[in-house]
């Protein structure tokens, strides 16, 4: 199946590639800067466990049922008005976020649920990732599709990079900045969307068709392997959101090294890092010496790796095993995330880049409502509980990946037979 731009008869758009960087680089640079502080802001109102959990569950939550109608509806009006409303919901959920730890409240819990409210709004307009990756697929080929996937994910790495480097600096002034700051980025990039984003593709009167039925998903489930390949994506996913909710936590214990609020900042800082430098510089190469399917089982195994690695820095918390790895960690799932998503598209109809990408991010949701509470529950009875489930679980997912390699080499093999 042929499944390239030219393929829909439009060329791609001159330097889509390099906007759509700088789009999600500006998008992700907000989303760093609050991602580290969510759990300690949290604390801050006197949250217990499970609520620091809700406060990245609340926003899966509802990104769950907006993502695959965004899609969708991408794949209907383009993917444009769905970036433009993402970050204008990014922005006023960010603001938000300002207003919650620049109001001294009289009750905490008022705090507690303004950051909340802020979640919820991000999370119904929580399509920019979807409709990004969708975009990038209407204007790649099969061959350069995985060293597309990697440029957004550098976009992310950078963002990533910088946006906790700018909390570390930010929070010391005033708690609130973070949250402006963010807020300011997102349109910042909704800007740059309106101004300098070429529309991706030609919508043509045959999607039109009932493009928010439930049948528009039943190819999606039709095919064996690209349901395989989006279930790995969600196992994965919610070992990283699993990591992702309790870091801040872990290194800032006084049973582990008790980090300051910037000291977080820039060790999320150091990941973002790490991933810039093997999805940006590294994927695209690797890809074509190696193939997408070796790395994407590797870097499952990388992972898991990297969560033992945390759970030894538990056991003797030492700052070169905490930086050792997070770099294996990070390292694994920057070999992961580009190609398992070029391997989704691969195996998707053209026309469904969005639909499939939209209930990618649906999936992700659900991952990102799991993986938190889980590991907020595991963390309440031991420190490394959290890194041993995610360990477990990113294993399960590297010999699913591998199986599936091996079912799909039999049934190459017996096509040519």
């Amino acid at each position: 199946m042929q499944d390239d731009a030219r393929d829909l008869d439009i060329e791609p758009p001159k330097g889509a590639l390099s906007v759509i960087f700088l789009i999600v680089f500006m998008d992700l640079l907000g989303f760093g800067i609050i991602i580290p502080l969510l759990p300690l802001f949290a604390k801050q109102f006197h949250a217990s466990n499970l609520q620091i959990g809700l406060v990245f569950s609340i926003f899966s939550a509802f990104q769950f049922f907006a993502s695959p109608i965004l899609g969708a509806i991408s794949d209907r009006f383009g993917r444009r008005p769905i970036l433009i409303f993402s970050q204008l919901g990014s922005a006023i959920g960010y603001a938000l976020l300002g207003l919650a730890m620049q109001v001294h409240w009289a009750n905490p819990f008022f705090g507690l649920i303004v950051i909340y409210a802020s979640r919820m709004i991000d999370g119904i307009s929580g399509g920019n990732i979807s409709a990004a990756q969708a975009y990038i697929s209407d204007v790649t080929t099969p061959k350069n599709r995985a060293k597309g996937m990697g440029m957004l994910g550098a976009a992310f790495g950078c963002g990533f990079a910088l946006g906790p480097a700018a909390a570390a600096l930010l929070v010391p002034i005033h708690p609130a900045l973070p949250g402006y700051f963010a807020c300011a980025m997102s349109l910042v990039a909704m800007t740059m969307t309106i101004v300098r984003l070429q529309e991706s593709r030609i919508h043509k009167p045959a999607d039109a068709t009932n493009w928010l039925h439930p049948r528009r998903f039943t190819p999606i489930f039709q095919s064996p392997r690209l349901v395989q390949l989006l279930l790995i994506g969600f196992v994965s996913m919610t070992a990283f959101a699993m990591l992702e909710t309790v870091t801040a936590q872990f290194v800032s214990s006084k049973a582990i090294l008790s980090f300051k609020d910037w000291q977080v900042g820039l060790y999320y800082a150091y990941l973002g890092l790490i991933i810039v430098a093997v999805q940006g510089g590294l994927i695209g190469r690797l890809t074509k010496r190696f193939g997408e399917w070796p790395l994407a089982i590797l870097g499952p195994f990388f992972v898991a790796l990297g969560m033992l690695g945390f759970v030894g820095v538990s056991a003797t918390p030492m700052l070169w095993l905490l930086l050792l790895s997070g770099l294996v960690n990070a390292t694994g799932r920057s070999l992961q995330t580009p190609t398992l998503y070029a391997l989704i598209s691969r195996n998707s109809n053209p026309r469904q880049q969005g639909v499939v990408f939209g209930l990618n991010q649906g999936l992700s949701s659900i991952a990102r409502m799991l993986g938190p509470l889980a590991a907020e529950k595991a963390f309440s009875y031991r420190l490394a509980g959290p890194y041993a489930l995610a360990a477990a679980i990113t294993l399960l997912a590297g010999i699913w990946t591998l199986l599936l390699r091996f079912s799909v080499g039999r049934a190459s093999a017996r096509r040519e037979a």
